[in-house]
């Protein structure tokens, strides 16, 4: 697949023509708007797990555990907003397709906002936000590749971490690109930064 659409960011890893169109336009929004110092495309590979492990143990960020092989340690920060859900933020055209609460209730599993809100409040807190930092392009399904029932997507992040967690938690790597090359915008593809 070729595309005219570069980033402004170098790539570091990873393909950018592996990128649907669709995609690779809301990437580049996102890396101009975040302006990290590279890029990088995950692949999902052990090689890449291996390298990016490998990073984390040599920041102090992972401590390996010697019983069991590939187990490690990881100590974040008590007010990373993973751990307090109420200070998720979940985006669908209707609340009730994403917070299951009464009008009025603060919901304990996340908080519901529209999108165009969504967009307005990201258009002024993020601009510059990966500054100096690697931005992780992940694209993820939530269930077997290319299932119907399985939800599918990319994440936009920062942390390294988030990146080798997203491996544990989901399926990640190229053959989601597929799949995702297939979506229509605004289909069933989901995004997160």
């Amino acid at each position: 697949m070729t595309t005219s659409i570069s980033l402004s960011s170098p790539v570091v890893r990873g393909d950018v023509s592996s990128l649907a169109p669709h995609i690779l336009a809301w990437v580049g929004d996102c890396v101009d708007l975040c302006t990290p110092k590279d890029v990088h495309i995950m692949d999902g590979s052990p090689q890449e797990d291996r390298e990016l492990k490998t990073m984390l143990v040599k920041k102090g960020v992972l401590t390996p555990l010697p019983k069991y092989d590939n187990c490690f340690l990881a100590r974040t920060d008590p007010r990373d907003v993973a751990r307090t859900e109420g200070r998720t933020v979940l985006s669908t055209p209707k609340r009730k397709h994403s917070v299951p609460t009464p009008e009025g209730v603060q919901g304990q599993l996340g908080n519901w906002m529209d999108p165009t809100e969504l967009g307005e409040r990201i258009k002024t807190l993020f601009p510059g936000c990966m500054s100096g930092r690697t931005m992780y392009v992940i694209p993820f399904s939530m269930g077997p590749v290319g299932s119907k029932l399985s939800k599918i997507g990319i994440e936009i992040t920062d942390s390294a971490y988030v990146a080798i967690s997203m491996r544990v938690m989901t399926r990640v790597g190229t053959k989601v690109l597929t799949v995702l090359g297939e979506e229509v915008v605004g289909g069933k593809a989901h995004r997160g930064i």
